[in-house]
């Protein structure tokens, strides 16, 4: 198999660190490049019409989600430790997340995705439904999942 890119969807959580971190394993070794992206969701009710501030400085309220995502994905990149080496490219997506990034892997782009897991269960699972389990059955790529490090093997 010849991987030259790796897709990478984060939330945030130390369980999407963790994958991260697993993923620039895998592209230093395969020279690969990593393409990390986290999906946003705006909310239904939530448009370009509403405005935050007042006056001159008044703004849309999703440029300000937009704005804040970018602020999380720089803060959430800068405290993990990924070879400078590497190469990285972070990105934003908007919509659900787990159609985003089947749409992302459709592109052609990427050989390899690699998921964090996050281990829901009960009633919120069967609702909801889990990301990971979505992108595991549907990607058209090889997917790695990675579990939190605190629940990993020995």
């Amino acid at each position: 198999m010849n991987i030259q890119s790796i897709l990478v969807p984060v939330d945030y959580s130390a369980c999407s660190a963790a994958a991260v971190r697993l993923a620039a394993e895998v592209a230093s070794k395969f020279g690969a490049e990593l393409d990390v992206v986290h999906v946003w969701d705006r909310p239904a009710y939530v448009s370009e019409a509403i405005q935050v501030g007042h006056g001159n400085d008044a703004r849309s309220l999703v440029e300000l989600i937009r704005e804040n995502a970018q602020s999380e994905m720089a803060e959430f990149m800068a405290k993990l430790s990924v070879p400078a080496s590497l190469k990285l490219s972070t990105r934003l997506l908007a919509g659900n997340p787990a159609a985003t990034v089947l749409k992302a892997l459709n592109e052609g782009k990427h050989q390899l995705l690699v998921v964090g897991t996050h281990g829901r269960t009960g009633l919120r699972h069967m609702l909801l439904g889990s990301v990971a389990e979505k992108l595991v059955r549907l990607a058209p790529v090889p997917v790695l999942t990675v579990p939190p490090e605190d629940e990993a093997l020995p």
